[in-house]
């Protein structure tokens, strides 16, 4: 079972929020809940002095009111218009999700108005969020444990900038990642992320020491609705004893993965819930030189929906479909644990195909600026072409979150798998697929 927490920022967040009300005056009220914005409600109401102006219309001027950490331009980048423009409803709708979709704020509101000085003003009102977070992550089988350890920051030097460093010690190993992403590679809407690692990944009969470099790049078209992108993985498989017994190493390997992907569609972020839908088809062409395959393709299609229902219900659904042709066990399709079939035991499953889906039903109980709590209900399955052929689970969860740190909180799952009914809980960061 895998466990990676971000518990010391959790406490900490609890903590200040603890003394925060410890400070309030007696007799002051607490902070009450605030649901999630819903798509309609981006629009905020007209401060005094200010009257409100009927889209579409020629704005004079773009004010971005309560960044603390992250640079202005990082918001006007966002936007899709500058002083000076006509814009239109859909564009300041437009604009209010991309700020939300960079995840670095806990609020976002627009409202356009004409000001004192009879100026027609863009008014962006925001609430950074905290964005160094901890990693930390841990395992154990047999007499070996393992765990990781390292920060994650989207949003360095306050310029949407995202770096991550982890490092790994496994059973007398050690190794490590590096990731660095720029979405906004010369300030278009160009992705770009450079990854090293060398990690060695549990498997069934053996554990994947890999070293690997990887390079990808994408773009934003179509209002965010299109994405192509490109990936090239070069990599090196060497391999140690498994966890737990039976022992069966495979031969080492170099490989090269070049990978083009397209996404049709949008999943939009607004603060703890989704909305919208996607999918994506990833083609992949691989060279190695293992003697069973120095050649070999990779197929996956995922499609995701996400359904808000009022203001505290999310309904998210995905379905994937992969395929490898046929390759060494280590390179093959491994399914199973708390990203992909709770329930089931990480890896649990070693196949060339697989059908999977995942369904979750959400609801916000509690939302406030630093703790908010999330029941949900789901159910996994997966359809493969190795034995076992049918996987099915159920369960519920509980997610207890930091909404003014980003991917800060706690997740834990109680899962049930049909053909074998015992209760199998997993644990986890909070993510959402």
């Amino acid at each position: 079972m895998n466990v990676r927490v971000c518990a010391l920022l959790f406490l900490a967040s609890l903590l200040v929020s603890t003394r925060a009300r410890a400070d309030e005056p007696e007799g002051a009220e607490m902070e009450p809940p605030t649901p999630a914005p819903r798509a309609h409600e981006s629009l905020s109401p007209p401060e005094p002095g200010e009257d409100v102006v009927e889209l579409p219309a020629k704005i004079d001027a773009v004010v971005v009111n309560g960044l603390t950490r992250t640079k202005a331009v990082v918001v006007h980048r966002e936007l899709g218009f500058a002083a000076g423009d006509t814009i239109t409803r859909e564009q300041l709708d437009l604009a209010v999700t991309r700020l939300w979709n960079t995840t670095i704020f806990a609020h976002v509101t627009a409202r356009v108005v004409r000001g004192r000085a009879g100026q027609v003003l863009a008014v962006f009102d925001l609430e950074d969020r905290w964005t160094l977070n901890p990693l930390l992550g841990y395992g154990a089988g047999g007499s070996a444990f393992y765990f990781r350890v390292g920060a994650a920051d989207n949003n360095v030097a306050g310029r949407f900038l995202e770096a991550q460093a982890q490092y790994q010690y496994f059973d007398g190993f050690h190794g490590g990642q590096m990731i660095l992403r720029d979405p906004r590679t010369f300030n278009r809407r160009i992705e770009t992320t450079f990854q090293l690692e060398r990690l060695v990944r549990p498997r069934p009969e053996f554990s994947d020491q890999r070293t690997l470099a990887r390079v990808e790049m994408a773009t934003l078209v179509n209002d965010d609705s299109l994405r192509l992108g490109m990936r090239v993985d070069g990599f090196m498989d060497r391999f140690l004893p498994p966890l737990d017994p039976p022992s069966n190493l495979p031969a080492a390997t170099n490989s090269v993965l070049i990978e083009p992907n397209i996404r049709f569609g949008r999943v939009d972020t607004v603060r703890l819930m989704q909305k919208g839908g996607s999918v994506e088809l990833r083609q992949g062409f691989g060279i190695t030189d293992s003697e069973i395959a120095p050649t070999y393709t990779q197929t996956t299609v995922e499609a995701l929906r996400f359904v808000t229902i009022g203001s505290r219900i999310n309904l998210a659904l995905r379905a994937r479909l992969a395929n490898i042709s046929h390759v060494p066990p280590h390179l093959r399709l491994y399914v199973g644990g708390l990203d992909l079939l709770r329930g089931y035991q990480d890896n649990f499953v070693r196949t060339n195909g697989y059908m999977l889906y995942n369904a979750e039903l959400r609801y916000v109980v509690y939302d406030s600026t630093w703790v908010a709590f999330m029941p949900v209900a789901f159910t996994d399955g997966n359809l493969s072409q190795d034995s076992p052929h049918a996987l099915f689970s159920a369960g519920v969860g509980i997610r207890v979150l930091v909404p003014k740190f980003v991917g800060t909180g706690l997740r834990a799952d109680l899962a049930i798998p049909f053909d074998n009914p015992h209760a199998e809980p997993n644990f986890g960061v909070y993510q959402f697929f």
